[in-house]
């Protein structure tokens, strides 16, 4: 069914005299898109195609959107700005390597202004991402189950096969991002050693940092480069002092690595559980003018001068009648309503 309502979707946007009638109905709007990792060469999470990549944005300019930096969105919003024509945008989180060489470059050759939201101490080398460390935990794993109890529960998740392995990593993920910090550690002391695989003490090359000179480079070029925190814990995991030291740091070391850094902030987890209003002032507080968060929907500038630290996103999807839909008036209609 969302298959068949995608392309229908596509069908409406592409006859002009009723797009020209919903955006005149609907008045200016804003999709702003949240990508991930470009395709595994393990095949062990999903990632974005770069020619999939490249095919929207191709076609988002035939449609005649206009790309905008999430920077310059802000500004716009908060000026009053009255844009004439729907307005895209791109962040990427993370840091990874790979999203530098393989997903920035299109965007760049597409003028598509990305912001790349960076994890500190995942560029400074001094750590990697929690819930990469799970994915490759579980992919290099013999054993075909995993048991352990904890807080009284029993638990056990079946890694039979590499699609069970996606299953269970992901409900593991899901239980354990809201574990206090003591709490969290000892459980993946302990799921790393029932799992009989060691973390390396060097980060693995599929999941390898962008590197600070490799940032700067792009910088030059047009990239904009934003601060995810440091340790893609969330934010409602950690009290006020972890997450307050965490947004100092990570500004702090973005200030003395580069030009420019975002004054928009990317939430390391940004649904509705994964933060709370009490982060907001400690955002405010640094400078910060919003926050970008992983709430799904399109937007507009009064939505984001009233809220702007609840800024939505959508997810990158996985095909081009996607992607239309996400960026249509349809789709932006049905926000307003939420």
């Amino acid at each position: 069914m969302e298959l068949t309502m995608d392309k229908i979707i596509k069908k409406a946007v592409e006859f002009k005299p009723l797009t020209f009638m919903a955006n005149q109905l609907i008045g200016h709007y804003v999709t702003i898109f949240m990508i991930h990792r470009p395709l595994s060469k393990e095949n062990n999470y999903q990632g974005l195609n770069p020619q999939l990549l490249d095919e929207c944005l191709t076609y988002a300019k035939q449609l005649g959107f206009v790309f905008a930096s999430i920077d310059e969105i802000w500004n716009d919003a908060l000026n009053g700005v009255k844009a004439q024509r729907p307005t895209l945008c791109f962040t990427i989180d993370d840091g990874f390597e790979d999203q530098l060489t393989d997903l920035v470059p299109v965007l760049l050759k597409h003028n598509a202004k990305p912001t790349l939201y960076v994890l500190v101490d995942f560029v400074d080398n001094l750590n990697w991402p929690w819930d990469y460390k799970l994915i490759y935990l579980i992919n290099k794993t013999n054993i075909a189950q995993l048991k352990f109890t904890h807080r009284d529960q029993e638990f056990t998740f079946n890694l039979s096969t590499p699609e069970e392995k996606i299953i269970s990593r992901r409900a593991l993920v899901r239980y354990m991002k809201y574990l206090p910090q003591a709490d969290f550690k000892m459980l993946m002391d302990e799921i790393t050693e029932k799992l009989q695989v060691a973390l390396p003490t060097k980060i693995p090359e599929p999941y390898v940092a962008a590197k600070w000179d490799d940032l700067r480079e792009y910088e030059k070029k047009g990239l904009r480069i934003g601060s995810h925190a440091c340790s893609h814990r969330v934010f409602n995991s950690l009290s006020l002092e972890e997450v307050n030291e965490e947004l100092v740091r990570a500004k702090t070391r973005l200030a003395e690595e580069l030009q420019s850094p975002s004054n928009i902030f990317c939430y390391p987890s940004g649904t509705s559980l994964d933060y709370s209003s009490e982060h907001a002032p400690l955002l405010k507080e640094l400078g910060y003018s919003g926050a970008v968060s992983a709430t799904p929907g399109n937007t507009n500038y009064e939505f984001i001068k009233n809220d702007p630290y609840n800024i939505r996103r959508h997810s990158f999807p996985g095909s081009l009648d996607r992607f239309i839909r996400y960026a249509s008036w349809f789709e932006a209609m049905r926000s307003k309503l939420k």
